[in-house]
């Protein structure tokens, strides 16, 4: 910004649980302009206020201001945004892509109600999305100002073959009344398609010829905003600039037998929804997480028998928890393993109360994939939990790991957040360069039961056990010389060496299996009874 004379700013705070805007405002209009011709204030004297956006939201939602006032939208999250009116080509403006620690402002002159959205996370009146309610000249609302809303459609639940019955997928999806089967037959469709209603069964007839292909242009390859109990199945993505597989906003989601690769941001990824299951997936060549589930609580989410590697992270977890299940699958060569972590980026931090149980993860020192920056950062551990609280690792098979197998660490993300009442109990480590067990930081953690060679402080179950007194450490983890550490950077998302994804079953009979969508689940596991996984036949399979 260059004017800076009069400017005031207008500040958003928090009272009683509400929003409320706090506003100094430039000299008052003088006169009776009509609503749509309110006085201009002069160039150097204006008021200015702040919307934040955070990883998928906007605060405040929804914003009045006098005609004149300056809107600035300042990124506070760790995901690139943008900021699209419903109606761009009528009102005349648009934001670019705004990276994360940047801005853009638009001076808004005109009485009315301007609805808008992030095209990477949002869709006209669904997921990030907002509302500008700009006051007529005397200091009224204005009626609101017709604006695209999502459609809906009624009747019937049915079942819509694509190409048979229509020709593209996003056709499929805006005709299907909720509750309706969508069965995609083999073939490469160029689409990003966006759900926005409830209850869809969204199905591929073969989970490795049905390909959805973004071709490095499209953001992501099925995105639900907002719609709850959507069901995606059997089928493949790739080549996205964003995301394969994306839930936000959803109470009720389920993605099974599905594979996501070469995508910009993440591979399969719920956000800001409960009460969901990824099964039977595999995600590879992300640079942030092959899976994510965040910002959720209590989650009542499970991550089971699926497949990660070639990615940033194998899994990514922010502030998210409460029956929350990671469970019986292989995290491996990614840079690193398994990643609860706690954020101020998103809501609700501390990341606290999940599971990892019977997992098998190794080999996650991959220097060769694409990676953000808490990738490049956590390379080369399994499972590393970052300022979490309260999380259960246990039963878990880990090895070949350049730095630790297991270690529980602070997270500096913004706040420094300490981890504490986490327990380590019952896994098997080993063959880990710094230590197969780590700790650094942070109260009520425990060690216990597990069969590992090297430690770190070296007595580690002493040091913390889950029962009877502690002793002193002999030794403590110097996480500063791994903070200061120089790792090889990111590689290009679109030109890693990310290897094709292998042959994987499918769902059986996909054209005649009766549609589930993503209703009633309910996550609840005995930890004690999940086994610690066999080793692979070879290291390298």
């Amino acid at each position: 910004m260059t004017r800076r004379a009069s400017r005031l700013l207008a500040t958003v705070v928090v009272v009683g649980g509400a929003l409320i805007l706090l506003a100094v405002f430039g000299p008052a209009a003088r006169g009776s302009a009509a609503p749509a011709a309110a006085p201009r204030p002069a160039a150097d004297d204006y008021t200015e206020t702040a919307v934040t956006m955070q990883d998928n939201a906007f605060l405040p939602q929804t914003l009045t201001v006098d005609p004149g006032t300056v809107v600035r939208w300042d990124n506070d999250g760790r995901n690139k945004h943008n900021v699209i009116p419903d109606h761009a080509a009528s009102v005349g403006w648009k934001s670019p892509t705004i990276p994360p620690h940047k801005s853009y402002e638009h001076r808004m002159d005109t009485p009315g109600v301007y609805g808008y959205f992030c095209s990477f996370h949002g869709a006209p009146g669904k997921g990030m999305y907002g509302t500008i309610i700009v006051k007529n000249a005397d200091g009224t609302i204005p009626a609101a100002a017709s604006h695209r809303a999502p459609r809906t459609t009624t009747g019937r639940p049915r079942t819509i073959h694509v190409p048979k019955d229509v020709g593209h997928i996003q056709e499929a999806v805006d005709r299907a009344p909720a509750g309706s089967l969508i069965l995609l037959s083999p073939g490469v469709y160029r689409e990003a398609v966006t759900v926005t209603t409830d209850r869809l069964v969204i199905r591929g007839l073969d989970r490795n010829r049905t390909i959805l292909d973004g071709g490095f242009r499209l953001d992501n390859g099925i995105k639900v905003l907002g719609a709850s109990g959507v069901t995606i199945e059997n089928m493949t993505a790739r080549n996205y600039t964003k995301n394969g597989f994306f839930w936000t906003g959803a109470k009720g989601y389920r993605g099974s037998y599905l594979t996501a690769t070469r995508t910009g941001d993440y591979a399969i990824y719920a956000f800001d929804s409960v009460d969901g299951k990824l099964d039977h997936d595999y995600g590879s060549g992300s640079p942030d997480a092959g899976f994510y589930i965040g910002q959720c609580f209590p989650c009542n989410s499970i991550v089971t028998h699926v497949l990660a590697e070639y990615n940033g992270i194998g899994f990514s977890g922010t502030n998210a928890g409460g029956d929350l299940v990671i469970t019986n699958s292989t995290w491996r060569r990614n840079r690193v393993g398994i990643v609860p972590n706690s954020e101020d980026g998103e809501k609700n931090p501390p990341q606290h109360d999940a599971t990892i149980v019977g997992n098998l993860v190794y080999d996650n020192n991959n220097s060769k994939t694409p990676a953000i920056d808490d990738a490049l950062l956590a390379e080369g551990n399994g499972i590393l939990v970052a300022g979490g609280v309260h999380d259960l690792v246990t039963h878990n098979r880990v090895f070949d790991h350049d730095l630790a197998g297991i270690v529980i660490v602070p997270y500096p993300g913004g706040s420094v957040w300490f981890p504490y009442d986490n327990q380590v109990v019952d896994n098997l480590v080993y063959r880990s360069h710094v230590g197969d067990l780590g700790w650094f930081g942070g109260s009520g953690n425990c060690f216990a039961g597990n069969h590992f060679t090297t430690s770190t402080p070296s007595n580690i179950e002493r040091v913390l056990p889950c029962s009877g007194p502690a002793v002193p450490a002999t030794d403590s983890l110097d996480i500063q010389k791994y903070l200061d550490a120089k790792h090889p950077k990111s590689v290009d998302y679109r030109k890693a060496k990310t290897p094709k994804p292998p042959r994987l079953p499918g769902m059986r009979h996909p054209a005649n299996a009766k549609a589930r969508p993503a209703v009633g689940i309910v996550v609840h596991i005995d930890a004690s009874t999940v086994p610690t996984p066999k080793a692979p036949k070879r290291s390298g399979s």
